[in-house]
């Protein structure tokens, strides 16, 4: 690229000629400006030709190496000599050999020695653009002197008027500043906006800025910051060291750090120092580097306004959001359950909890979370899934109401609310059944006739209450022999009424089990992959808890292994149905590209498999 360049310069002096000059007394001699100068920094090789007879000289010509490059050339005539100067800008610190620099005669080319040259860091040497070679005013000012071209012999091309070195590339926002803190080197930390409400975004980033050249960093320490939640948004590009002049030098500016600030309470919040350690050849030997600290900084937060807060308002649940939900199925029996994974999307500190409806009849578990959460242009947003298990215990046709997320909009400075309509559901089953199924209290009246009370002692009891009553084992015979017949009478029939309920209880299952093995035939069939999720996570619910009496809606995807192994499921058999549960979700939210019927035939093996096992035989396995 240089020596590309370098040719394309050198045809502005294309032809050049010293008269009547012989080309076996052609003589060269090249010289730089200064042996030593800075990253950055201008400076010159001249080429001086002469001889004392005749002949065309043409094409000069100097190489220079990769790090360095020409960016003007110009030329000059004096009797029968004549002189060729480039100038130059080195990019990068390193010893080089410049040249050789060459002219083509009526020979062929010609060529003199090469020159050394030694490029430092930015602030090594004394301030100060390097001298013109000795002997010589510089090429600017010979350009002032003649008018912009020199005099000279028939076909001397005169000056080529140097271009500028090219301008730099504007800084991103954020990176320019006005005044060096340090002649040397700096941290700067900065802090935007300074002034939120809870949980409204900070975005912190810390800048380090080098006066003497290229750097490392010998250590990094970040900002202490205790009352903030921390997530990070760096960039690819945000190591990207950039070039900028500052007081009349050449600088360095890196970002260190990019940050995400959520603030977690009202008042006048602190973030740290942060501190570098600078390391290079124009800074420090030291283990530590040269230590620089960037300034503490303080956030003033406030709570949103009272006015128009909507109810249900969560401190802190600031950002911009949207809702939607999907309830599985839509038709279940009474005392049965159903799924709803409700999805937030939006931007800002997503809330970890959803406003649930509350209604006699309908019970929600805990949600179990599932999130992918990255920053955008700097502003982070995503998603959250809240899977949550409901349990219907009242038969009907039951609206579910809606989930529903109120927040407050920074941007807008105005409150929202997200919402998300669940519709109904259809619960089927028998008033009479739900009734008996609610609590096994059918002993309760018989047995609180038993135990009530006489209205009236007789006389016998009058005659003797002055004695009799007073003593314990009075009591313990008047009430001991009639509390453990109705006690025993009350558990026998409690335990029947267990087992017929187990027993319905399972052939609802089995029955509800080929069901959703039916509707994921059908989804399959269609390639729905929204409804084939659905109905193969439906299925892998009811064949484990046909088979091991567990409610796997109401246990965290992560800890269903180990739950499922507690009732004597094999281990490979439990990890293969967490792992096809966890792929339902992302089928249906994620937007992984699954094969739908390569999931549907794994969820049959693992039901079959569920299935072969005997059913828990008591009770207390469905619990």
């Amino acid at each position: 690229m240089n020596g590309a360049r370098a040719a394309a310069l050198a045809s502005a002096c294309a032809v050049l000629v010293v008269a009547q000059v012989a080309a076996a007394e052609v003589r060269l001699k090249t010289d730089v400006s200064a042996r030593q100068v800075e990253i950055g920094a201008q400076f010159s090789v001249r080429l001086s030709i002469s001889s004392d007879g005749r002949d065309n000289v043409s094409e000069p010509e100097l190489k220079v190496p990769s790090g360095v490059r020409i960016f003007g050339t110009s030329v000059s005539q004096g009797g029968a000599s004549a002189s060729v100067t480039w100038m130059l800008v080195a990019s990068r610190a390193g010893k080089y050999k410049l040249g050789p620099a060459s002219v083509v005669t009526s020979k062929g080319r010609k060529s003199d020695k090469t020159v050394a040259l030694e490029v430092v860091a930015q602030g090594t040497l004394p301030q100060g653009s390097a001298p013109p070679l000795a002997g010589q005013p510089s090429p600017l000012s010979m350009l002032r002197g003649f008018g912009g071209r020199f005099p000279g012999m028939s076909g001397f091309p005169g000056f080529n008027e140097p271009e500028a070195p090219p301008e730099l590339p504007a800084l991103p926002e954020g990176y320019a500043v006005e005044k060096a803190q340090d002649p040397s080197a700096f941290l700067r930390a900065t802090a935007e906006p300074r002034q939120v409400v809870v949980g409204e975004q900070v975005t912190l980033s810390a800048y380090a800025y080098a006066g003497r050249g290229d750097f490392g960093a010998a250590f990094f320490a970040e900002a202490t910051r205790e009352d903030f939640l921390a997530v990070s948004i760096g960039e690819d590009d945000d190591a990207v060291k950039r070039l900028f002049d500052l007081d009349g030098r050449r600088w360095i500016v890196s970002k260190l750090a990019n940050y995400a600030l959520f603030p977690l309470k009202a008042g006048k919040l602190k973030i740290g120092s942060m501190s570098i350690g600078f390391s290079g050849p124009g800074y420090s030997n030291s283990p530590q580097g040269l230590v620089r600290k960037s300034s503490p900084l303080t956030i003033d937060v406030v709570e949103p306004p009272l006015q128009g807060r909507p109810p249900g308002y969560h401190l802190g649940d600031v950002g911009s959001y949207t809702l939607s939900a999907v309830v599985e199925p839509r038709e279940v029996p009474v005392n049965g359950s159903i799924s709803i994974i409700a999805k937030l999307d939006g931007i800002g500190n997503l809330p970890f909890t959803l406003l649930v409806p509350e209604q006699s009849g309908v019970h929600f578990l805990e949600p179990q979370l599932v999130e992918k959460i990255s920053p955008q242009r700097g502003i982070v947003g995503g998603f959250r899934t809240f899977t949550y298990v409901v349990e219907l215990t009242r038969t009907g046709d039951v609206d579910l109401g809606e989930i529903t997320l109120p927040y407050y909009d920074a941007k807008a400075r105005a409150y929202g609310v997200a919402r998300a309509a669940l519709g109904r559901v259809k619960v089927t089953g028998s008033a009479t059944a739900a009734a008996a199924s609610a609590a096994p209290s059918n002993a309760g009246p018989n047995l609180s006739k038993l135990l009530e009370p006489p209205r009236q002692m007789g006389p016998s009891a009058s005659a003797k209450a002055s004695y009799l009553p007073s003593r314990i084992g009075y009591w313990l015979l008047l009430f001991a022999l009639p509390l453990s017949a109705v006690g025993g009478f009350a558990l026998v029939d409690l335990s029947k009424l267990l087992r017929r309920r187990l027993s319905e209880r399972r052939g609802s299952i089995a029955a509800a089990l080929d069901e959703a093995l039916a509707q994921l035939t059908a989804a399959t069939r269609a390639g729905d992959a929204t409804a084939g999720a659905g109905c193969a996570e439906r299925v892998l619910f009811l064949a484990i808890e046909r088979a091991t009496g567990l409610k796997a809606r109401g246990v965290l995807k992560t800890d269903l292994p180990r739950a499922l192994i507690g009732r004597d499921v094999p281990a490979e058999l439990a990890e293969q149905a967490a792992r096809l549960l966890s792929r339902c979700d992302e089928l249906r939210f994620a937007g992984e590209a699954l094969d739908l019927a390569g999931l549907a035939a794994e969820v049959r093996e693992v039901s079959n498999k569920l299935g072969q096992r005997k059913a828990p035989a008591t009770p207390g396995a469905e619990a």
